[in-house]
């Protein structure tokens, strides 16, 4: 086990490749904001098409609203995050409950290279539309 992968030294899940791929061919993926070991802020990029976000786990909020801010601009047509499945946070009410749809994914998913399973169950959360005044007014703007 990677000790790094599951702690707070690291904010970089990677994608389980057979999740991604499956959600790649019914979504059609254009753009990445956070790819992993990315040295950039993904937050700061224009988002843009079909999105996949599996965001800096102690970001979550900041990349939602990120996303959202461009998905109510039109800029992107769909917004689809892997995120932990934490029904207890203020972005999973504030953000996640308006979402189109909320898939919980059964069991828990081994990110990277890791030899176990993360501490965590996981779900994804897609957005296809949004309204720019349901955003906090710190996020109106890119």
């Amino acid at each position: 086990m990677n000790p790094v992968l599951f702690s707070s030294q690291s904010d970089h899940w990677s994608t389980p490749q057979h999740v991604f791929e499956g959600l790649d061919q019914e979504f059609h993926f254009d753009f990445d904001p956070c790819p992993l070991m990315s040295k950039g802020d993904g937050r700061k990029l224009i988002w843009s098409g079909s999105v996949f976000c599996n965001p800096p786990y102690s970001r979550i909020g900041e990349f939602l609203r990120a996303g959202l801010y461009w998905l109510a601009e039109k800029k992107c047509s769909l917004i689809v995050f892997l995120l932990p499945a934490r029904t207890d946070t203020s972005w999973f009410h504030e953000f996640c409950l308006n979402a189109e749809e909320i898939r919980f994914i059964k069991g828990r998913l081994k990110f990277g290279k890791a030899v176990n399973s993360a501490p965590f169950p996981s779900m994804v959360v897609i957005f296809r539309e949004w309204n720019i005044e349901t955003l906090p007014i710190e996020a109106k703007s890119p």
